[in-house]
């Protein structure tokens, strides 16, 4: 395992996919709606908030997550997220981002058995794999692991940045866009940050099903995680500019 920082002077356009692989799906977030083929909601309640269709919209090219202080369902404040539809397993999966700076929210690109999204527990959890978990309190660092379930309640974990949860991003995620991705193969986890690689986990099917997953874009109120809400910094938004899956090519 390893976590190297590395300070990036200019952003690119679009980070690229690592060697051998081909687009299977995008979604640029072009069109007036959510694409609710493709996607469907984060509706769960967790930890300070509650989850709301409502807080999604697609607005002039981008994926708007809000994040409010309003009543809902038993919370003070409400996140939000999106869902694929299709599953997917070994391949590239990518998401150009600009996370929420205001403390108090876990913001998240990962991939996980989801269920119909009114739980991050389902009975069938078996991989879970964190692409980017940024808590706002603290704009330039993140986590990056692989959590490997044997159903709710049972885990083994390994994180990029063992021995501390956060580690440095070399950049503020909250400052602008920035491509987060993690190639998911029989034997490892690799993750990337703006193409850069950071961190290689071992993840062999002997440590577990690699079963079917799904990609999720979600940000919800974790106060544990990201310290108080900060409540000047509502409405809130994460942003996601771009989003995609490759596979390997045949050859």
């Amino acid at each position: 395992m390893r976590f190297v920082t590395t300070l990036l002077l200019a952003l690119p356009l679009l980070a690229e996919p690592p060697a051998g692989y081909k687009l299977k799906w995008a979604d640029e977030f072009n069109g007036t709606a959510l694409d609710a083929e493709r996607w469907m909601y984060r509706r769960d309640v967790k930890m300070e908030s509650s989850q709301r269709a409502e807080n999604v919209s697609v607005e002039n090219g981008y994926l708007v997550i809000q994040l409010k202080k309003e009543q809902d369902r038993g919370k003070a404040y409400t996140g939000g997220g999106v869902i694929s539809r299709g599953k997917q397993r070994y391949g590239y999966y990518e998401a150009r981002v600009q996370m929420h700076g205001g403390s108090g929210w876990h913001q998240s690109v990962w991939a996980m058995f989801a269920g119909d999204g009114t739980t991050t527990y389902p009975q069938q959890m078996r991989t879970e794999i964190d692409g980017m978990e940024f808590d706002s309190d603290v704009t330039w660092k993140g986590h990056m692991g692989l959590i490997k379930w044997q159903g709710p309640g049972k885990n083994t974990s390994l994180s990029c940045t063992p021995g501390v949860y956060r580690g440095p991003l070399g950049f503020d995620a909250a400052a602008g866009f920035h491509d987060y991705g993690f190639e998911w193969t029989s034997k490892e986890v690799r993750f990337y940050l703006d193409g850069d690689l950071r961190c290689v986990l071992p993840y062999p099917p002997a440590d577990g099903e690699h079963d079917a997953i799904q990609f999720w874009l979600t940000a919800i109120a974790y106060e544990k995680l990201s310290g108080p809400i900060d409540e000047r910094r509502l409405p809130g938004k994460m942003l996601v500019d771009r989003t995609a899956f490759y596979e390997k090519e045949e050859k």
